[in-house]
């Protein structure tokens, strides 16, 4: 993952090794992205939601973004394979220092790539965010200072871009750090609402919010650990090593997959309750009444229920979270939860 700044044999192997290895981890990677990307188009296809055009756009910004990466990494190994087999040879002193060249403006560009795409895979994220605590008075608060945090970490990217001198770590830190922001606060509010629901209609009633935290976590916790494992591996390991190298080229990738994740269980989550609705009402749904341990009246009606399910502000978190799992009784227990 150094610049090729001399035609040395050695290191023109080690190279086009590392390149291998990174180009080799894109590859695989892309084809889950690509995969997701049909999944969620044919979700999204099927749904009336207003959203759905606008998450089939961000579906395609975000696989826009590992073919470009894909392509980059491509092009940089197949620029390691021309210097191997310049330095094998007579070459002129000009054409090495053109090859240096080429190669550092390649991998310049692919660097200021990777912080735009991870700038974008935030804002999926952040997004998510806002959603969730949008009926919390904390809501500006909570929302400002995760913005803060993915504007501090996109800045510090382009700084390092621009100049060589600058380590990355830093970028990588906050990067770690940021996600970690993001996890919590997305976590903990849906936790927090599980709480309210089981204190109001008991614990079999939060299995949905559980389910939920821990889809949360599983898609959050897969970005957070690459780049973790990244930052890691390329700070205490040879940069021949595989490990930094198939980090390093699934890292761009992984940026996608998981926002995509996000938007396929969305299509999906839809999709579900849009038929589930039609159902309902195409049945005329049942209403009985619910007593909560509070003693205080809910109903059970699976076509209010249903309706409930198809909330934007739910469903546009990806997750089961409020209305993902209609059918764990075939009827859900419509109750307003006093938000925080």
């Amino acid at each position: 993952m150094s610049m090729i700044l001399t035609l040395d044999p050695l290191l023109v192997y080690a190279a086009l090794e590392s390149q291998i290895y990174t180009a080799a981890a894109a590859l695989f990677f892309n084809g889950i992205c690509l995969l997701l990307f049909a999944l969620a188009v044919y979700f999204l296809r099927q749904t009336k939601a207003v959203s759905g055009p606008l998450f089939l756009g961000v579906a395609g910004v975000l696989v826009a973004f590992a073919l470009a990466h894909l392509i980059v990494d491509l092009k940089l190994a197949s620029i390691s394979s021309e210097s191997m087999q310049a330095a094998l040879g007579d070459v002129a002193y000009e054409r090495t220092l053109a090859i240096g060249a080429h190669w550092a403006s390649v991998y310049s560009a692919r660097q200021a790539l990777t912080v735009t795409n991870n700038a974008i895979a935030d804002g999926v994220f952040l997004y998510r965010v806002y959603t969730i605590w949008s009926t919390s008075r904390f809501h500006k608060l909570v929302v400002g200072i995760c913005s803060f945090l993915i504007l501090v970490t996109m800045i510090m990217g382009y700084i390092s871009c621009a100049i060589v001198s600058v380590s990355m770590n830093f970028p990588y830190g906050l990067a770690l750090i940021t996600n970690f922001v993001l996890l919590g606060v997305t976590a903990g509010r849906i936790w927090r609402k599980g709480r309210d629901v089981v204190l109001l209609l008991g614990p079999s009633a939060g299995a949905r919010y559980t389910t939920a935290i821990a889809m949360i976590c599983e898609s959050s916790l897969l970005y957070v650990l690459t780049i973790f494992i990244y930052f890691i591996s390329a700070n205490t390991l040879n940069i021949r090593a595989p490990l930094p190298n198939l980090a390093w080229g699934a890292l761009p990738q992984i940026f996608n997959i998981v926002p995509l994740m996000i938007i396929v269980r969305v299509g999906i989550a839809r999709v579900f309750a849009e038929r589930s609705a039609a159902s309902s009402v195409a049945s005329g749904g049942t209403s009985t009444p619910l007593v909560t341990k509070s003693g205080a009246s809910a109903y059970s009606h699976s076509k209010e229920y249903s309706a409930a399910s198809a909330r934007p502000s739910d469903l546009e978190a990806g997750t089961a979270y409020e209305g993902g799992s209609a059918s764990q009784s075939g009827r859900g227990a419509y109750v307003k939860v006093a938000e925080a």
